[in-house]
Formats: structure tokens, sequence, C-alpha cells
């Protein structure tokens, strides 16, 4: 276990240096962001670029991997969101972002490093696999569910208009668009721009970690800690024991590729939770306290399942 934990360790390190220095004043605010917006803007999507323009499509993308990982977490969208109703009294509409919160893990900026720490540089396939379609699978559930909702609801053809908006102007999804197109186009990639694209995507996740922390500084602890520990229970515990059943007894997915599933399960809710909840001012204070508290428990959490997982 001990093992497991200083292999994870490093991630969360550079993330509480980020944190730290907010909390010492050594960065601005504008600093913070303007790292958070190189590496969610610019570096992230180069790495995600590559990754799906040299991904083995006929390999990795296949029914059994995607029902293991997507049947589950759309599940735990339900479960997070009727429980946000149910138990914390929430409107639809908060229920709905309660929902995404459980919904959105956090498998680029954490899932990558600790994947090729865990099990190495192959066992990124999965996660890119997964990752290639989690922003467009998570948003149309989350903002069709929205619409449909706000305002006495919309008609399918403004539901299509907003989830489309939203796609189209989210750069890591444009880049895995584009990744797939390429891919598709089967034309070799000029060796200066691939060259280029790699030196971009090498500063991507060092950079992510420490702005994440930088970030996650702003973020205050408020009263609505029980609702935050439900949203822990169901993202840290259930989500990936979904998974682990899913790929262990139903699609019998190889050893290596269930491990996978599993631990991106586990990851944290990303900030995107939090992005998805500002843009319809709902349940803002649960998503942000939920991306610092959970990020902090999952690296018991994660430690944990990687030794469970062996």
């Amino acid at each position: 276990m001990l093992s497991i934990f200083i292999t994870v360790l490093p991630v969360f390190l550079i993330i509480a240096a980020g944190y730290a220095a907010m909390w010492q004043k050594l960065l601005s605010n504008d600093a913070v962001d303007a790292l958070a917006k190189f590496a969610q803007k610019f570096a992230i999507p180069c790495l995600l670029f590559l990754a799906v323009a040299q991904l083995d499509l006929e390999t990795y993308f296949n029914i059994p991997l995607f029902a293991t990982y997507y049947l589950p977490a759309a599940f735990i969208f339900i479960i997070g969101g009727l429980m946000g109703y149910l138990m914390f009294q929430r409107t639809p509409g908060q229920a709905v972002a309660v929902g995404f919160t459980t919904l959105f893990s956090n498998m680029v900026l954490l899932g990558l490093p600790i994947m090729e720490r865990a099990y190495g540089t192959p066992a990124l396939s999965t996660n890119y696999a997964l990752a290639s379609v989690h922003v467009l699978f998570c948003y149309i559930i989350g903002i069709t569910c929205m619409e449909v909702l706000r305002a006495g609801g919309h008609g399918p053809v403004a539901i299509f208009k907003a989830v489309t908006n939203a796609i189209f102007h989210n750069a890591l999804a444009l880049a895995l668009i584009m990744g797939f197109a390429f891919n598709f186009s089967g034309i070799a990639m000029p060796t200066t721009l691939e060259a280029a694209l790699e030196m971009m995507a090498r500063s991507a996740l060092p950079v992510a970690l420490f702005a994440l922390g930088g970030v996650l500084h702003r973020y205050k602890l408020t009263s609505n800690l029980p609702e935050v520990a439900m949203v822990g229970l169901v993202k840290l515990i259930l989500f990936p024991t979904f998974v682990y059943i899913m790929g262990t007894h139903v699609f019998e997915l190889p050893t290596s590729v269930r491990n996978s599933c599993v631990v991106i399960a586990a990851m944290p809710p990303g900030i995107n939770t939090y992005i998805f909840a500002s843009m319809y001012k709902r349940a803002e204070q649960t998503a942000a306290t939920s991306v610092v508290i959970c990020t902090a428990i999952s690296v018991f959490t994660i430690t944990a399942w990687l030794a469970f997982l062996g």
C-alpha cells in the first residue's frame, strides 16, 4: 500500500505546490489564470489531438470498453441528481448540476499522470479512448437535461443548438474532433508539426496540475459538506465499484483494460463540473467544494483502488 501511495503522491505534490504558491501569494490570480488557460486551451488540446490522431481505433474502440465505463457513468449521473433532489431538497436544475459533478471525472489532468505512474505508458491507450468521447458524452447529457428542465423546457432545436454551441466552444472537444478527423484521413503527419505538438504536449500535465492547485485555492469550504460527502461517496466509491463489476462480471474485459477503466472512474470531479454549474448558475458552491475536497481525499481512495486492483 505504501509503495502505491508513493507512486501517486508526486502528482498530488505538484497540485499542492500550486496551492501553496497561491496561499503564500507567490503568484497572482491573473498568473494562475494564464497558466490554466495555457494548459486547457493549448497544451492539453495538443496532447489529446496527438493521442487520438495516433490511436489504434480498431483495437481500442469497442462496445464492451465504452459500455463498461459509460453505462455506470449514466447511472451515477442519475443517482447523484436524485440524491441531490430527494435528500438535499435541490430544485430540478440544481439536481442536474449535482449529478453532473458526480459524472465528470478528472480523467485527463489526474487520470493520465496517475495511470502512467501506476501502469506505464502503454496503459494510457485506454485513457485516450475513453477521454476521446468523455467531454462530448458528459456535455450532451448535462446540457440536454438542463435545457429540458429550465424555463419549462425548450424544443429539440434549441437543445441541439445549446449542446453544439457548448461543444464547439470547448478546446478539448475541438481537439478530439480534429484528432478523429486526422486519424480517419490516413494522412501522414509532417515531422516538424508532430515535433512541435509533442513539445507542447509534454508541458501539458505538469503545468495543468500546478495551475489546478492554484485554482483550487480560491474555492472556500462552506456548510454544504453533507452534500459534498454524498458526491464523494458516489464519485470516488460507487462509480468505480460499478465499473469494476461491469468490466469483470458483465463484459469480462482484459485485466489491464478493466483496471484502467476502474482507476479512471475513481478520479475526483474535474474543474469542468464547476464550469458547467456556473453556466447555469446552479449548485455552484457544491461543485466547487466537491472539486477541492474530493481531489484531496482521492489521494487515499485512488491508492486504495490501486491496491485492490493489484
